[in-house]
């Protein structure tokens, strides 16, 4: 009796942590450090809504090379957590891996994600990635990688050479600057174009944001448009169409500041989990 109430005990243990976690109903940011072997350190957000829903959508943040390190804080100066700091409401639970060193590497990074599922409850269907700089390699790479397991990604100001076959399976929404001084604007300009030259290329969405350059995309983050069109997508959907009227323009990240409600800003301090 004793080993089964143990076995039983040893079974429920991540549930029960992560329903601690969250049996207040506030937003909480924890972070992770060691936790995931051969993984990555992170944070974890869980938003209020995560102790009363079980089908909440998982988000994967990937940052770009000058927040590499190994102080999660730094995670923190611009991207999902940023954002939400500064007013955004982002109704899933968001991975903030921190990357070491240079490039993110797609089989450690689902290291933390099946480590996360395991532990708090998401909807299955609706995992997206999402990344700016070289968190938009990584996010090409992610998706390459697991197109059967991410229903949508967002890549920013990045690039990729591997082959472009996997990147048509999954809707993907390649965002970049005409004037980006770090990562050109070719990389994403020939990807785009040896993706249609495969005739699979219904499910690429792209915009080319004339004039602005390589930082000025860490706005995107701030604003609802990339959210709304990560949700609008599922592994359910039928054939796993884009949606392809979203769109961003120069203007919405001249504005993406003030466009923010003041009132909805929150500290959102880091905590180590209990």
């Amino acid at each position: 009796m004793g080993k089964w109430l143990s076995f039983l005990a040893a079974l429920l243990l991540p549930f029960a942590a992560a329903a601690q976690s969250s049996a207040a109903g506030e937003e909480q940011l924890l972070q992770y450090r060691d936790s995931v072997k051969n993984g990555y350190n992170f944070l974890l957000y869980l938003p209020a809504s995560y102790a009363t829903r079980t089908d909440l959508p998982l988000i994967l943040c990937l940052h770009g090379g000058s927040l590499i390190g190994s102080d999660l804080n730094t995670v923190t100066h611009y991207g999902c957590v940023d954002a939400l700091r500064r007013g955004r409401d982002i109704n899933a639970v968001i991975i903030s891996p921190q990357c070491p060193s240079m490039g993110w590497n797609p089989e450690r990074l689902m290291r933390v994600v099946d480590w996360v599922r395991e532990r708090y409850h998401t909807d299955l269907n609706r995992f997206y990635v999402m990344g700016l700089s070289m968190g938009g390699w990584g996010t090409f790479k992610m998706v390459a990688a697991y197109p059967d397991k991410i229903a949508a990604a967002i890549a920013m100001c990045g690039g990729y050479t591997g082959p472009v076959e996997p990147l048509t399976e999954v809707p993907l929404w390649i965002i970049h600057g005409t004037e980006d001084e770090v990562t050109s604007f070719s990389h994403s300009n020939s990807l785009v174009k040896k993706m249609i030259r495969t005739g699979q290329a219904d499910r690429v969405h792209f915009s080319w944001l004339y004039g602005c350059n390589h930082s000025i995309l860490a706005r995107i983050y701030l604003l609802p448009q990339p959210y709304d069109w990560l949700f609008s997508h599922s592994l359910r959907d039928y054939r796993r169409p884009a949606n392809h009227e979203a769109e961003i323009d120069p203007s919405d990240l001249d504005a993406a500041y003030m466009r923010l409600d003041p009132a909805k800003a929150r500290k959102l301090p880091v905590r180590k989990p209990r």
